[in-house]
């Protein structure tokens, strides 16, 4: 054998031109976020025996479907979000669940008998508090696997709850944590539909953080229901009153994410998330006052000039002077009560007796209690019955004389007479108002 049979020659690298695609540098795929509104409605749904094409596949490619997926029956109807398939989550030939941990009586909390009388003077909080107490009995006696009644129950009660006050709302970030953590598979089906409603899920995040003192987890879980929110919409762009549900319900989370930044203080990702989420929206707002959320949270921001032309944006009242408005909220919310009560006072005089004159007059009110000047506020509030002002606003007429009785009190004041007066309007706003309920119950059996 030859040394050239023994030793074959060795293939050295050569440099050459090359038209290999392979060498070439894939181009940069367009992403989004799960909060982006970037995707339209179509305007005519596809051709007659062409399927359509599913492109929620490509955009959801980095998430698997254990994470968000949502078998399609979740939505049977813009306005059934709370249907059989939704709070179940069950077909036939799956076994009912048993929610037994969600029904015992020791979860629920319970206001004690100071506290129950004190919630007594603001009816409004009074008939909440009552309604959270019948969701706990009614859930006591409940059957373990009736889904369909138990989340609705629960969902309920912790509105409610998140509706009173500070405290139970308190209690509420207590009672949630029973629940654990619902972005889990265990309260997913096997095709991927969620037992808990959207709504209740919703509530949940909030409620959670608060409990767990985790707004981390709380921001994640925003995140996780909006990927999945949009994964929905895409699957129902084709379907017109789906799609603006589902897109309807990511921008309500995006704003609620906003709402979460600001109360953990983060003032400049709370701006940037709103500049980036709220662009292109026109479409989606549709008398659900997104526009108005949007204003609040610039109030909060410092943002005026953006909350006004939200304010605008969201549909001012005929003949309402909204720069006046904006400018005593700004002075209220910079602690300058005298700049904002002379305001007030000069919207007050401006205005007829009617709900926008009573709004006024309340802003006024706590402008003037602010600067301890507690018989001015008796003289010009007016809080007696022969006022001819709107009984849709008693709520608020009661709720802001609770906080004269409180404040007077805080201030050392003695003013027995006025405390006197006040009780009693209390007592015939509430069997007014007791008797409104009342004929609303009676024409809703009839």
């Amino acid at each position: 054998m030859s040394s050239e049979e023994q030793n074959p020659p060795v293939r050295r690298h050569s440099k050459r031109n090359s038209t290999d695609m392979r060498a070439q540098g894939a181009p940069r795929r367009m992403t989004t976020g799960p909060l982006d509104l970037n995707f339209e409605l179509p305007t005519s749904p596809p051709a007659e025996g062409k399927p359509a094409q599913d492109v929620s596949a490509s955009v959801s490619t980095a998430m698997t479907v254990n994470t968000f997926a949502t078998a399609p029956e979740r939505v049977s109807s813009p306005a059934s979000a709370t249907s059989a398939h939704t709070i179940s989550g069950l077909s036939a030939a799956e076994p009912p669940r048993d929610y037994a941990y969600l029904l015992d009586p020791l979860l629920f909390r319970h206001l004690s008998n100071v506290e129950r009388n004190q919630l007594s003077l603001v009816p409004l909080s009074s008939h909440l508090h009552t309604l959270a107490t019948h969701c706990s009995t009614a859930l006591a006696s409940t059957a373990v696997t009736d889904a369909h009644n138990i989340f609705p129950l629960w969902t309920i009660r912790l509105i409610c709850f998140s509706l009173i006050s500070a405290q139970t709302t308190a209690f509420a970030a207590q009672e949630i944590k029973v629940f654990g953590d619902l972005t889990s598979n265990f309260y997913r089906s096997p095709s991927f539909v969620h037992a808990v409603p959207w709504d209740l899920r919703v509530l949940a995040i909030r409620l959670q953080a608060l409990g767990f003192n985790d707004w981390r987890r709380c921001l994640e879980h925003f995140y996780m229901l909006a990927k999945e929110a949009r994964s929905e919409a895409i699957k129902q762009r084709h379907s017109p009153g789906k799609f603006r549900l589902w897109r309807d319900r990511l921008l309500d989370l995006g704003l609620r994410v906003a709402a979460a930044l600001i109360e953990i203080s983060d003032l400049d990702g709370a701006e940037r998330h709103l500049k980036s989420l709220m662009e292109e929206k026109n479409e989606v707002d549709s008398g659900i006052g997104f526009r108005l959320r949007e204003a609040i949270l610039y109030m909060q921001l410092g943002q005026l000039d953006t909350a006004r032309k939200c304010y605008l944006a969201n549909g001012a009242s005929e003949g309402e002077d909204v720069d006046t408005v904006i400018e005593g909220l700004r002075l209220l919310a910079t602690d300058d009560f005298e700049g904002a009560a002379v305001l007030w006072k000069k919207l007050v005089d401006r205005e007829s007796e009617g709900e926008r004159r009573t709004i006024y007059l309340i802003n006024m009110a706590v402008s003037l209690l602010y600067l301890r000047r507690m018989p001015e506020v008796q003289a010009t509030s007016n809080f007696r019955m022969q006022s001819t002002m709107d009984r849709q606003l008693a709520y608020s007429y009661k709720s802001l004389s609770f906080n004269i009785v409180t404040l007077q009190t805080l201030l050392d004041f003695e003013y027995e007479p006025l405390s006197l007066d006040i009780r009693q309007q209390l007592e015939v706003l509430n069997d007014e108002m007791a008797g409104v309920l009342k004929k609303r119950e009676q024409a809703a059996h009839a």
